[in-house]
Protein backbone atom coordinates (compact mmCIF):
# COMPACT_ATOMS: atom_id res chain seq x y z
CA UNK A 1 0.00 0.00 0.00
CA UNK A 2 1.08 3.37 -1.30
CA UNK A 3 -0.31 5.85 1.59
CA UNK A 4 -1.37 5.52 5.23
CA UNK A 5 -4.37 6.13 6.08
CA UNK A 6 -6.74 5.33 3.61
CA UNK A 7 -8.66 2.25 3.01
CA UNK A 8 -8.63 0.83 -0.15
CA UNK A 9 -10.27 -2.43 -1.10
CA UNK A 10 -7.97 -5.42 -0.97
CA UNK A 11 -6.99 -7.76 -3.74
CA UNK A 12 -9.94 -9.92 -3.24
CA UNK A 13 -8.55 -12.72 -6.07
CA UNK A 14 -5.92 -13.06 -3.49
CA UNK A 15 -7.70 -12.87 -0.40
CA UNK A 16 -9.46 -15.88 -2.01
CA UNK A 17 -6.51 -17.45 -2.82
CA UNK A 18 -5.18 -17.75 0.77
CA UNK A 19 -8.30 -19.31 1.94
CA UNK A 20 -10.97 -15.98 2.56
CA UNK A 21 -14.48 -16.10 2.56
CA UNK A 22 -15.72 -15.82 -0.78
CA UNK A 23 -19.12 -13.88 0.92
CA UNK A 24 -16.42 -11.36 2.33
CA UNK A 25 -15.23 -8.36 0.78
CA UNK A 26 -11.87 -7.48 2.04
CA UNK A 27 -10.23 -3.98 3.06
CA UNK A 28 -6.81 -3.85 4.62
CA UNK A 29 -4.87 -0.65 5.02
CA UNK A 30 -2.45 0.89 7.71
CA UNK A 31 -2.49 3.98 9.79
CA UNK A 32 0.14 6.37 10.84
CA UNK A 33 -1.03 8.76 13.23
CA UNK A 34 0.76 11.38 15.43
CA UNK A 35 -0.52 12.06 19.20
CA UNK A 36 -3.11 14.83 18.18
CA UNK A 37 -4.61 13.36 15.46
CA UNK A 38 -7.51 11.04 14.81
CA UNK A 39 -8.01 8.86 11.51
CA UNK A 40 -12.29 9.14 10.40
CA UNK A 41 -13.69 6.45 8.62
CA UNK A 42 -16.87 7.33 6.85
CA UNK A 43 -19.34 4.72 5.19
CA UNK A 44 -22.51 6.79 3.26
CA UNK A 45 -24.89 3.97 4.02
CA UNK A 46 -25.21 0.26 5.19
CA UNK A 47 -25.95 -1.83 2.57
CA UNK A 48 -28.21 -5.00 3.16
CA UNK A 49 -25.16 -7.48 4.60
CA UNK A 50 -25.33 -10.38 6.78
CA UNK A 51 -22.57 -8.51 8.94
CA UNK A 52 -19.72 -5.90 8.91
CA UNK A 53 -17.12 -4.87 10.62
CA UNK A 54 -13.94 -2.91 11.11
CA UNK A 55 -10.70 -3.36 13.63
CA UNK A 56 -7.55 -1.91 14.62
CA UNK A 57 -4.38 -3.81 14.70
CA UNK A 58 -0.75 -3.39 15.77
CA UNK A 59 1.85 -3.03 13.13
CA UNK A 60 2.66 -6.69 13.07
CA UNK A 61 -1.39 -7.33 12.45
CA UNK A 62 -2.11 -8.87 15.26
CA UNK A 63 -5.24 -7.71 17.11
CA UNK A 64 -4.85 -5.54 20.49
CA UNK A 65 -6.37 -6.10 23.37
CA UNK A 66 -10.11 -6.81 22.81
CA UNK A 67 -10.99 -7.92 26.41
CA UNK A 68 -10.21 -4.69 27.72
CA UNK A 69 -9.69 -1.82 24.90
CA UNK A 70 -12.55 -1.15 22.33
CA UNK A 71 -10.63 -1.72 18.90
CA UNK A 72 -13.43 -3.11 16.88
CA UNK A 73 -17.06 -1.95 15.68
CA UNK A 74 -19.52 -4.10 13.80
CA UNK A 75 -22.97 -3.54 12.46
CA UNK A 76 -24.75 -4.67 15.93
CA UNK A 77 -22.22 -2.82 18.13
CA UNK A 78 -22.15 0.57 15.96
CA UNK A 79 -24.58 3.95 16.41
CA UNK A 80 -25.39 4.63 13.45
CA UNK A 81 -26.46 8.65 12.17
CA UNK A 82 -29.94 9.30 11.58
CA UNK A 83 -29.34 9.07 7.50
CA UNK A 84 -28.33 5.13 8.31
CA UNK A 85 -24.71 6.62 7.86
CA UNK A 86 -21.77 5.54 10.26
CA UNK A 87 -19.02 7.37 11.16
CA UNK A 88 -16.03 5.50 13.28
CA UNK A 89 -12.97 8.03 14.89
CA UNK A 90 -9.52 5.70 15.55
CA UNK A 91 -6.97 7.52 17.88
CA UNK A 92 -5.04 7.67 21.11
CA UNK A 93 -7.75 10.03 22.69
CA UNK A 94 -11.22 9.58 22.79
CA UNK A 95 -12.71 12.23 21.48
CA UNK A 96 -15.77 11.55 23.35
CA UNK A 97 -17.03 9.93 20.17
CA UNK A 98 -19.83 7.13 20.38
CA UNK A 99 -18.09 4.94 17.58
CA UNK A 100 -14.42 5.77 18.99
CA UNK A 101 -11.56 2.92 19.14
CA UNK A 102 -8.36 3.11 20.31
CA UNK A 103 -4.51 2.72 18.82
CA UNK A 104 -3.96 1.50 22.75
CA UNK A 105 -0.62 3.41 22.23
CA UNK A 106 0.24 2.57 18.46
CA UNK A 107 0.86 5.53 16.57
CA UNK A 108 1.55 3.07 14.01
CA UNK A 109 -1.03 -0.10 12.68
CA UNK A 110 -3.12 -1.70 10.71
CA UNK A 111 -6.88 -1.73 9.78
CA UNK A 112 -9.42 -4.63 8.88
CA UNK A 113 -12.78 -3.54 7.52
CA UNK A 114 -15.21 -6.20 5.43
CA UNK A 115 -18.49 -6.84 4.52
CA UNK A 116 -20.01 -10.15 5.02
CA UNK A 117 -22.77 -11.23 2.94
CA UNK A 118 -23.21 -7.99 1.44
CA UNK A 119 -26.05 -6.79 -1.22
CA UNK A 120 -23.76 -4.44 -2.85
CA UNK A 121 -20.35 -3.35 -1.78
CA UNK A 122 -19.94 0.77 -0.26
CA UNK A 123 -16.51 1.61 -0.06
CA UNK A 124 -15.13 3.89 3.32
CA UNK A 125 -13.77 7.23 2.90
CA UNK A 126 -11.18 8.42 5.34
CA UNK A 127 -9.72 11.66 6.40
CA UNK A 128 -7.13 12.70 9.28
CA UNK A 129 -8.21 15.17 11.45
CA UNK A 130 -7.04 16.67 14.83
CA UNK A 131 -8.52 14.80 17.29
CA UNK A 132 -9.51 18.40 19.40
CA UNK A 133 -11.38 19.28 16.34
CA UNK A 134 -14.24 16.41 17.03
CA UNK A 135 -14.72 17.50 20.60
Amino acid sequence: LDKPNELPPADQAYCQKIGGDPNIFYYHSYYDLAEDESLVVEVPRIPDCENWNLQVDNYWMESLDYRYLKIHVNKHTAKYNDDGSVQIVIGEHDPGHPNWLTTAGHRKGTLGFRWIGAQEIVHPTTRVVKTDSLK
